[in-house]
């Protein structure tokens, strides 16, 4: 099926309600009878997390870090996307991860197996994120928290989908390419901000960048290892 110009994509129907043949009424609905909510269940945890962490060191101890490692904290490996450096950080993660999960989880599936898809994606997209940022951090003892990588596997993820037809569409494709170019320009003005601010404040933060890069790279290049195939007579009617 043809995309028309000026036909919103689906971020901006995402963010919007608009998703094509389903709202988002009915994709709650559906979620509750499967058993889950996986966007909502995963940005409670983040905040159960935030919660936690401040009683077991705050989050300079559960970033993940070429000096950690090297410590022998291998746990931050898993610790470092539930960790999250203030309330906006741990705030604009959630928004942004709510926004995206229900569009996901139409292209990954509606029962258990989709579940299983959708955190093996995130899980996959968290360890690229942290694999992105230690190659290039790779004498920086600055820890990098945060689940925004994983988030930005699933953005990667619907930078190639389709919600109407339920496929992948080719990494060529203009929808494709137009996606790269709004993750492009997000990042870049995000970076300029957060530069900006932690300078400000006499702090060494920011926004890590390449996590994000690690992220979005995963989720849009290995998008049908998690992507199932849609049988005609399981795809969605169109009129």
């Amino acid at each position: 099926m043809s995309h028309h110009a000026g036909r919103p994509t689906t971020l901006q129907r995402a963010a919007s309600g608009r998703l094509g043949p389903l709202s988002w009424r009915a994709l709650l609905a559906e979620d509750v009878r499967a058993g889950g909510l996986p966007g909502l269940l995963t940005a409670a945890a983040l905040v159960a997390a935030y919660v936690g962490e401040w009683f077991i060191g705050g989050p300079a101890a559960l970033g993940v870090s070429r000096e950690a490692l090297s410590n022998g904290r291998w746990w931050v490996l898993l610790t470092h996307p539930a960790t999250h450096a203030g309330h906006w950080h741990l705030w604009m993660n959630c928004g942004a991860l709510l926004s995206m999960s229900l569009p996901v989880r139409m292209m990954l599936g509606r029962r258990s197996a989709g579940w299983l898809r959708y955190v093996a994606l995130l899980v996959a997209s968290a360890a690229a994120a942290a694999a992105a940022y230690l190659a290039i951090h790779a004498d920086d003892g600055l820890p990098m928290v945060g689940a925004s990588g994983a988030i930005c596997g699933l953005w990667g993820l619907l930078v190639r989908s389709d919600l109407e037809s339920r496929r992948l569409r080719p990494l060529a494709s203009r929808e494709v390419l137009l996606g790269l170019r709004d993750f492009t320009i997000s990042n870049g003005v995000l970076f300029g901000l957060l530069f900006a601010l932690a300078r400000s404040q006499g702090g060494a933060g920011g926004l890590a960048w390449e996590a994000h890069l690690g992220g979005f790279l995963l989720g849009l290049l290995a998008a049908p290892l998690f992507v199932p195939k849609v049988r005609d007579e399981e795809r969605p009617a169109t009129s």
